[in-house]
């Protein structure tokens, strides 16, 4: 099957500073006349990028990397736009969900398939940013969710670790209410549930469909594609295992909740593992249930942003923006990536993850078993929208599961 955390809410308006810093960034040109000046709009600050960029400064003595930054996501993506469409753009950027439509459709990102630093890259990761057989962006990390549980509350049911299905599951959450134990809780507050993305994973691995075509069908048909995900999703709710209060629950309340010992699991990615380690509590986490036996494990999860090349480049400026891709796919840059905690999935990258994240990271990460539904459709700022607030009144209750895929579905047919 062909196939990256969803993004919190950032700050609605575009500081004018960063607006105007950028564009002066990308304007200047080379103080030293005997360089090439390579511009490179990054959302990661420059705290994050400035080491890599002195090292590639530093193996690269004829190049120097013109950096400016812009916050993820809607800024960002408002900050590049800007450039492109004034004729500022920068040499090298960032291209992900919300954007890579666009960028592709108007011919803005340089086609990478052929690349040497692509042939290492993951498959899931290229699937993420392609289009019609065609790669557009390099990513070299992932990231995938899965159950976090609280060993000592699960022992109180008789269970050492979570059960591989979702019925065993389901059934496991009924001993621990017996129990008294709150079994499982997750937010919707924050964002729609991550379990009914990795049962449409693993549909889709299924019926063998190819993922990198779903953005070009018409009319799209999101909620339709994930009612069957989304129905085994709600038997946690229609079976009262889980608290219709999750719709006000935030992902900091769950975890706080969790690491309290207030309730047995929770749905979580490899972010809050060092808050719940520091609290000493005895946890562990294993992959997604499977939605049936039988079928090819999925996480929810993604590839992270890739790195895209302006496609109006040549000459100096694209051999230069050639090598720093390369860097960026280096050991050196991957290694230093791992040591900031991203799950480096570069073949032939030997990654070493915290230990409680290793069975996720080798059962989803490194195969590319996981699936965001916002990656592969048209409009992913229409659909997250949409999709959250229906989402919200199907586990209150006030709409059924037919309702919720067809006011997804009409949603996103609205949309031009």
């Amino acid at each position: 099957m062909k196939l990256k955390r969803a993004w919190k809410g950032i700050a609605a308006a575009l500081g004018v500073g960063v607006l105007v810093s950028a564009m002066g960034a990308c304007g200047a040109g080379g103080a030293d006349g005997s360089k090439t000046t390579l511009t490179f709009l990054s959302w990661n600050n420059e705290q994050v990028m400035r080491p890599y960029i002195d090292q590639f400064e530093q193996q690269n003595p004829g190049i120097k990397v013109d950096f400016s930054y812009s916050p993820p996501t809607p800024e960002y993506i408002q900050t590049l736009q800007t450039r492109l469409v004034g004729n500022q753009a920068p040499d090298v950027f960032i291209i992900t969900s919300e954007n890579k439509a666009d960028l592709i459709k108007n011919g803005y990102v340089r086609d990478l398939t052929n690349e040497p630093f692509m042939r290492n890259i993951s498959q899931a990761n290229k699937d993420f940013v392609s289009h019609e057989g065609k790669v557009y962006g390099m990513s070299v990390s992932s990231w995938a969710s899965g159950i976090v549980y609280n060993k000592d509350l699960l022992a109180k049911a008789g269970a050492k670790e979570v059960p591989e299905t979702w019925d065993g599951f389901l059934q496991l959450c009924k001993k621990l209410k017996a129990a008294g134990v709150t079994p499982f809780l997750e937010t919707i507050a924050d964002g729609p549930s991550r379990i009914p993305d990795a049962f449409m994973g693993s549909q889709f691995d299924r019926d063998k469909v190819d993922v990198t075509s779903l953005i070009d069908r018409r009319p799209q048909k999101p909620g339709s594609d994930q009612r069957e995900a989304a129905a085994a999703w709600m038997k946690l709710y229609d079976q009262g295992l889980v608290t219709r209060d999750t719709v006000g629950i935030s992902g900091d309340d769950m975890k706080t909740q969790f690491i309290n010992g207030q309730v047995a699991m929770i749905c979580t990615g490899p972010w809050d593992l060092p808050s719940i380690g520091q609290s000493g509590l005895k946890y562990g986490m294993a992959p997604m249930p499977l939605m049936e036996k039988g079928m090819v494990n999925y996480a929810q999860g993604s590839p992270s942003p890739a790195y895209a090349i302006y496609s109006h480049l040549k000459g100096d400026k694209l051999k230069a923006a050639r090598k720093f891709l390369t860097f960026m796919d280096s050991h050196w840059a991957l290694q230093r990536s791992a040591d900031n905690g991203d799950a480096i999935t570069v073949q032939g990258f030997k990654a070493k993850v915290k230990p409680e994240y290793e069975q996720v990271y080798r059962a989803n990460v490194q195969p590319g078993h996981y699936f965001l539904l916002m990656n592969f459709y048209a409009k992913p700022d229409v659909l997250t929208t949409v999709r959250q607030s229906e989402t919200q009144q199907l586990v209150q209750g006030s709409i059924n599961l037919d309702q919720w895929a067809k006011a997804i579905d009409d949603k996103m047919d609205s949309v031009k």
